[in-house]
């Protein structure tokens, strides 16, 4: 099977539940116009594996907080992700940590309260 024309993929439009400023913070920096771009990415990477696992459901504004920071927390390993490519990144006082396996698998388990479809919500 060949590739798809464009023409038949849906556009998806990701729309991130937290901000650049909060993921800068988390990541103990400042937003500069050289970041914002790098920032905005990882939120949107985070953003689109939340709304996989919900398949899809609209939430409506504001996003219940625990879905913001699961946004925040995935976005910081989506971030540093570049610096874990060969499976750990460390420094002489603090050892090699390891990169995560599971993905955004902890990351979903922190969401089962909203997933309505299991009867949980």
């Amino acid at each position: 099977m060949g590739p798809v024309p464009l023409s038949a993929v849906a556009v998806v439009v990701v729309m991130a539940y937290a901000t650049v400023a909060q993921l800068a913070e988390a990541l103990e920096m400042r937003v500069t116009a050289e970041n914002t771009a790098m920032l905005q990415d990882c939120l949107d990477a985070a953003a689109a594996e939340i709304d996989h696992f919900f398949e899809d459901g609209v939430w409506t504004e504001p996003a219940p907080a625990l879905v913001v920071r699961t946004n925040v927390n995935r976005g910081v390993e989506w971030f540093k992700a570049k610096d874990t490519f060969n499976g750990g990144v460390g420094f002489e006082a603090t050892g090699v940590l390891a990169a995560p396996v599971s993905g955004f698998e902890r990351h979903a388990a922190a969401l089962l309260p909203y997933r309505i479809d299991w009867g949980v919500a």
